[in-house]
Order: C-alpha cells, then structure tokens, then sequence
C-alpha cells in the first residue's frame, strides 16, 4: 500500500506539472470520455467476479437489503449535510456525494485478511464493497448527473432506459443458462466474445450496470488472472487526475464535510440499522470504507463529459478521497489493536 500511494502521488504530480508545462487541456485530448467509460465498466466486472458466488447466495437478502436501502442512505445524507453546510455548490453536492459513496474492495479485502471478523459479516462486507460499485454508478449517471444538465428532463426516457438494462440483464442470465449446456472449449470463447460485447455496449450507451451483473454468471477467466488489469487502470486516472488539476483550488471545507458525514455518518448509520453482529464484527464492516479507484474514475469521466456545471466537482471530492483515506488507516490501526482485547 505504501509503494502505491508513493508512485500514485508521484505519477500525479509528474502529469500534474507534465500539463502545466506545455499547457495541456486534458479535457480536449480525443476520446477522454470513452477511455475512463472503458476503465470503469471493466473494473466493474473484474470486481463481481472476485466475489464468492456459494457465500453471496447465502447471505442474498441480507445484503440486497445493505444494497439497496443502504447505499441511497449513504448517498442522501452526506449530500443534504454538503448541500446545507456549503451552500455554493449545493447543486453538484449529491453528485458528490454519490461517487464518494462507494466502497474500494480491494482495500476492504486487504483489511480483512488479517483481522478477527466472522464469516458472515466478511461475505457482506466483501459483496457490499463490490456491488455498491454499479448502484453508485447509476445514481450518477442515470438520476443527478441528468439532473444537473438535462434541460429538457423526460420521465419516459428514463423508464426506457432502465427497460432496456432489465432487458440486457436478462440476456445476460438466459445466455449464461444456454451456455451451460455447451461442455467443450468453444463456451470459453462465446463467453469472452460476449463479454467483450456487453463493455462496447456499456461504453456506448452508458449502461454499467450490465458488466456488474455479467461477472456473476459470465466467468470464462479466473479472476486472479484479470486483477492485474486493475492497476493499469488505476494508474491512468491517476494521471488523469493530475492532467485535470491543472489550475485546480482544492474546497478543502467542502471535501472536509463530504468525507467525514460519509465516513462517520453514513457508514456508520447503515450498519447499525442493517449489520446484526457482534460490536467488533459491527465495527470492522463500519469502518471497512475506503475510496478507490471507483470514485477517482467516477470524478474523471463526469469532469471530462462536457458540462461545465460539474467542473468543480475535482475540487471537492479529491479532499474528501484524500480525508478518508486518512480516517480508513487511522481507524482501521486502532481497531487492529482493540478488537482482539474485545473479542477475548
């Protein structure tokens, strides 16, 4: 963790200053948008592909509970907080809420493997941090980014839109099913061909809730193998990041009021309403939060979709990214030290 964080901040200050130097525009550079599009449908999918499919089964209810009452709390509360405490960006402040409010599964999954925490609390740990991916997303994209830019906002065209990712879901789950009934190695390449089809089509059409639900049952490739993918992908919005800052004035209030009310309210408050478990099982899932790599390229891709409405946005999630990172290692070092005492 310590290699990455040093060759993140230096790969960000290097494009930071790269851009400063010869006076580059990263939001001009061709394709930008369909890039970082790119980059998060298929960090998505090797995300959901990581998880446990006997261990999620067991505990669906409980976490589709977590999912889909939880993550809008986590979303609501933060933005009302930023909205009535830092009123000039009240109109972008549950778009930021909204991309802070995922979880980072990598960092979750490396809190967990050397900490006392039971089975159950672990399988909803890890399936939250995974799945509140894809309902971050849509809140994004599907509800206040159209929000905030659409002028002519048209509730059919809503209705037609989840229609169609219903009718992309259930193609996935049919063609999954018909797939299991091929026994030789041409299954493996359907699978791919038709993997490869779901992130053009998500990349297109901005439909990422497809390569989440695809890593359920589409899974021609071990997911271990996939996972160095992970890091390039993390690297370039990084770069991307610091290509952006050029000029950039950091809301540090702002960001200070996002990442606390998400870490410390949100968090919390969903887990006591939702988590019954023990005070240290409760502890580890409330304090497993960390922003990743999901929130920077949620920021990237809306900073570089041309509105200039949501140029500010940078400014007020890379402090609060930044907070909780610092929150996530203090705590989770405290916890390290404490829970074991607890648990005896």
């Amino acid at each position: 963790m310590l290699k990455l964080g040093i060759l993140s901040l230096g790969l960000g200050f290097a494009s930071h200053w790269f851009a400063v130097w010869f006076g580059i525009n990263a939001r001009s550079i061709p394709y930008l948008e369909e890039m970082m599009n790119t980059a998060i449908a298929v960090s998505l999918y090797i995300n959901i592909l990581a998880i446990d499919r006997t261990l999620f089964k067991s505990n669906l209810g409980l976490i589709g509970r977590v999912l889909v009452f939880g993550v809008p709390i986590k979303i609501v509360l933060p933005g009302f907080l930023l909205a009535l405490l830092s009123p000039s960006i009240a109109p972008i402040a549950y778009l930021c809420a909204t991309v802070i409010a995922q979880m980072d599964p990598i960092a979750a999954a490396k809190s967990l493997d050397n900490s006392k925490i039971s089975r159950k609390s672990e399988t909803i740990l890890r399936a939250w941090t995974s799945f509140d991916d894809p309902i971050t997303v849509l809140f994004a994209f599907y509800i206040f980014l159209p929000l905030l830019v659409s002028t002519n906002l048209s509730v059919s065209q809503y209705l037609v839109r989840i229609a169609a990712d219903i009718v992309g879901c259930l193609t996935v789950y049919y063609f999954s099913k018909w797939l299991n009934t091929i026994q030789t190695d041409i299954k493996k390449y359907l699978e791919i061909i038709f993997i490869v089809i779901i992130i053009i089509y998500s990349v297109l059409s901005d439909s990422f809730i497809l390569p989440a639900f695809s890593g359920i049952f589409l899974r021609p490739i071990a997911s271990e193998k996939l996972e160095v993918i992970i890091t390039p992908i993390f690297y370039l919005s990084v770069i991307v990041i610091g290509l952006l800052s050029t000029n950039l004035r950091l809301d540090w209030l702002s960001g200070a009021i996002l990442g606390f009310s998400t870490f410390f309210l949100g968090q919390v408050i969903v887990t006591l309403l939702f988590i019954k478990e023990s005070i240290a099982n409760k502890a580890r899932v409330m304090f497993g939060h960390q922003n990743g790599m999901t929130a920077i390229l949620l920021t990237v891709a809306i900073e570089v979709s041309g509105s200039e409405k949501t140029r500010d946005m940078l400014s007020v999630t890379l402090p609060a990214i930044i907070l909780i990172a610092l929150f996530y290692f203090s705590t989770n070092y405290l916890l390290d030290r404490t829970l074991p005492r607890l648990q005896t």
